[in-house]
Parts: C-alpha cells; structure tokens; sequence
C-alpha cells in the first residue's frame, strides 16, 4: 500500500489534498474539496512539456514536494517571470506572504503543516541539506550549461521554448536575458582560477556533475526512494534536476547519456512521473511526436531569422548618419547582447 504524501498520526493535518485540473484548457489548477473561502496558496512557474509539468528543475523540484507533501495549491503556469511580482519563478503567494526560491518555498510548506520529511531522522536530516548543496554545487551548472549555454541546445531546443511561450516582443529579449544569468551562475561558482577559459570551466563542470550522478545512483541503489519507501525533499530535488534532463531531445548529450548509463536514477525518475504525476505521463503517438517535432524545426527557424533581422535592422541604424557616435576619450561597455559562442564570455 502506497503511503506517499500521507500524515502521521496525531500531526493535525486531516486528510491529504490532492491536485486537480478542473479544465484543460484553463491556466490555473484548483484544488478540490476545500471549504468555502479557504485562502489555498497559488504557486506560479514554467509550464511543462516532454511529458513533465514543468520544464524548469527549481520549479519541478517544488511541484514535486507539494505533491509528496499533499500540500493544496493553485498552480498558474506563466508565459514570462516579469508576470509574477518577484521578477522570478517558483513563486508562492499565500494571504499576504509571497515567498520566492525553492528553499524559501518548501520551509512555508512545512510550517503550514505539509511536511514530507517527517519520517526523516535528524541525520537523515542532515543528509538531505549535504545532498541538496551537492545538487546546486556540483550537478546544477553543467545542467544549466546543458540546456542554456550549449549553443546547439539553446538555439535548437532552449531558445524556441521559451520564445514560443513568451509574448512579443519579449520573446526576443527575454531568452537572452535568462541565457546571460544561467552563464553567471555558472561563472559564480566555477568561473574562478585556476579555470581561466570557458573550455576548462566547462571540462571541470561536466566531470563534477558525472561524478555527482554516479554517487546519487550509489546512494539511491535499488531503492524506491532516498530515504525508504517515502518521498521527500531530497527526492523532490533529485527529480527537478534530472527528469527535464532525462526527457528533454537534446542535440548535444554529453550528459544526458551518462544519466541514461544509470537505470535506477531513470526508473527513479519515471515512477516519480508515474504515481505522482499521472496526469502528464499520457504517451504520444508516432505521427503526433513528428508533428511535434516538425512544429519546433519550424518554430526555430522562424525565432532564428527574427533574430537575424532585428540584427541586421539594429546594425543599419546604428550606421545611419544621424546615429554615429561622437568620438570619446572614454572606455565604452560590451553590449549587453548575446554572444555568438560562450567561449567569449572568458579569456585567458
């Protein structure tokens, strides 16, 4: 018998509430079965795709542990972050509180009572806080790099995504905007001597986040969790990074194979998928998948050759006679736009 997500006795929580979508077509998710005026807490974040409810791992991670928590929500999927009062996303509003970064998030789940560590002892506890700095130290900028900085995935998967799903005209200067801060959170932790060109940060990154795969797959062994039979943080973590790693078409793999090398992290993921998330794990049919696949090359192409024509509009102005800069003595700033190649981003 499955006990994810239920209360001990004697905690005061009642019967768990579960998520439901009420209409397909709306884009908001109430929950069911709550009284009259109940003030449900509403949590904004990525939409999903690739059979995920979310494509983004911080906001993945969170949906996870409510679903493990049982904890009630209204779930608003936003087209971009400036729509949520943060600037950013996950965003949880309850009452008055708004509460922004995962961490933050799942600390007011539990003080309200939707707890999925409680089973947890305080050195497992403890575990889980080592895990999850492991996950936003060692794992998370080569996925960041994976999805973000890789020129042949953001341009081919990455970029169309988000534009697709953002308003005009900030399709066209949103993607870079999050392509600039997933390379500075990269260059935060990584981006330090003795790694001095972006070659040597991206060897090192992607050698830190394989080992830290091959130790979450020890630590998981054949469990069907990381703590027994029961979901919680660690997991809601664990699953948030890797699944949109897992299920994402990638062109350049590199990391995606070594996670597929490891089955128990990619069963881990799929039963996640399954018990908790059933309503996203509906397969689709060949044909349907080429039509998706069709849709997206298209979608790409007509996103790249905006891009290029803005360019080339933004170039012609700037070389018109009534645009020419005024000699200065002055040191000018880089523009702040995408460069073609990170390697640029660092020299030696």
């Amino acid at each position: 018998m499955c006990r994810c997500g239920s209360a001990p006795p004697g905690d005061g929580r009642g019967v768990r509430l579960s998520l439901r979508q009420e209409i397909p077509d709306r884009r908001s998710v109430v929950v069911a079965g709550l009284p009259r005026g109940f003030p449900v807490m509403e949590l904004r974040y990525w939409g999903g795709d690739w059979g995920l409810p979310s494509v983004h791992p911080e906001c993945l991670a969170v949906l996870a542990y409510a679903k493990f928590g049982g904890a009630p929500l209204t779930l608003t999927p936003v087209d971009y972050t400036w729509a949520s009062s943060q600037g950013e996303v996950p965003l949880l509003i309850h009452k008055d509180d708004v509460i922004a970064l995962p961490v933050n998030i799942l600390s007011y789940f539990r003080k309200q009572k939707y707890n999925a560590d409680y089973v947890l002892s305080a050195r497992e506890g403890s575990d889980t806080l080592a895990y999850v700095a492991l996950l936003e130290e060692k794992l998370l900028p080569a996925i960041l790099h994976t999805f973000w900085v890789d020129p042949d995935n953001y341009s081919s998967v990455t970029r169309p995504w988000y534009a697709s799903r953002i308003p005009f005209p900030l399709r066209f200067y949103l993607p870079g905007r999050m392509y600039r801060e997933a390379l500075n959170r990269i260059l935060v932790t990584k981006g330090q001597p003795p790694l001095y060109s972006m070659n040597e940060v991206e060897a090192q990154i992607y050698k830190d986040a394989k080992e830290c795969l091959n130790l979450l797959s020890n630590r998981l062994g054949r469990s069907q969790f990381f703590f027994g039979d029961m979901p919680t943080t660690l997991d809601a973590f664990v699953f948030g990074f890797l699944a949109p790693l897992y299920k994402a078409r990638l062109l350049k793999v590199q990391l995606q194979e070594h996670l597929k090398q490891l089955p128990n992290l990619c069963d881990f993921c799929d039963h996640v998928l399954c018990v908790h998330f059933t309503e996203h794990t509906e397969g689709t049919s060949p044909a349907g998948q080429e039509a998706i696949d069709a849709n997206l090359q298209k979608l790409t192409q007509l996103v790249n050759k905006e891009s290029n024509l803005i360019e080339k509009m933004d170039d012609n102005l700037r070389r018109s006679p009534q645009n020419r800069p005024k000699t200065t003595t002055t040191l000018q700033p880089h523009a702040s736009t995408e460069p073609r190649h990170p390697s640029q981003l660092l020299t030696p």
